[in-house]
């Protein structure tokens, strides 16, 4: 049974991909697009797979469909464009501008996922939101940012 709660990922995606078209050159998604299935989709899976699996502070339930080892099948798929979009708009100057950029980006996926709480398919324990979700979110980014940005050409 498909629920409206199930159409949150295959929304958020549909509206990504869009964006993506409209904005991101043809040339530059081909270059970008590997740092996303790398930093995106493998880094979401594996981050999933720890704080689910082995430290057991969230989990995925209500998933119907998309499920696929306990996790939610499009979650990988949403990162891979979320990353790209991170890294083709990271702003070049000044460096105070790049780490609010950051922040702001680690505010923003910690917000998200409480909609997806909200939403009923995801939960986590009670202390980990929203310090130490944001704290996570923001190596995350930075990550991303640190290891993209040695191989990043003029985008």
């Amino acid at each position: 049974m498909c629920t409206w709660q199930l159409l949150l990922y295959p929304t958020l995606i549909f509206i990504l991909i869009l964006f993506l078209m409209i904005t991101v050159p043809r040339k530059t998604l081909r270059t970008l697009l590997p740092y996303g299935v790398v930093l995106g989709g493998l880094v979401n899976a594996l981050k999933t797979y720890l704080l689910q699996n082995a430290l057991k502070l969230v989990s995925y339930k209500n998933l119907g469909v998309f499920a696929c080892s306990k996790q939610m099948f499009l979650a990988p798929l949403a990162w891979v464009l979320v990353i790209v979009f991170y890294l083709y708009f990271w702003p070049k100057e000044p460096p105070l501008l790049s780490w609010s950029y950051c922040v702001a980006w680690a505010v923003l996926a910690t917000a998200f996922s409480q909609v997806v709480k909200e939403a009923d398919l995801f939960s986590y324990v009670p202390w980990f939101y929203p310090l130490p979700m944001f704290l996570v979110f923001l190596a995350r980014f930075a990550f991303t940012a640190w290891l993209a940005k040695p191989w990043r050409p003029s985008w």
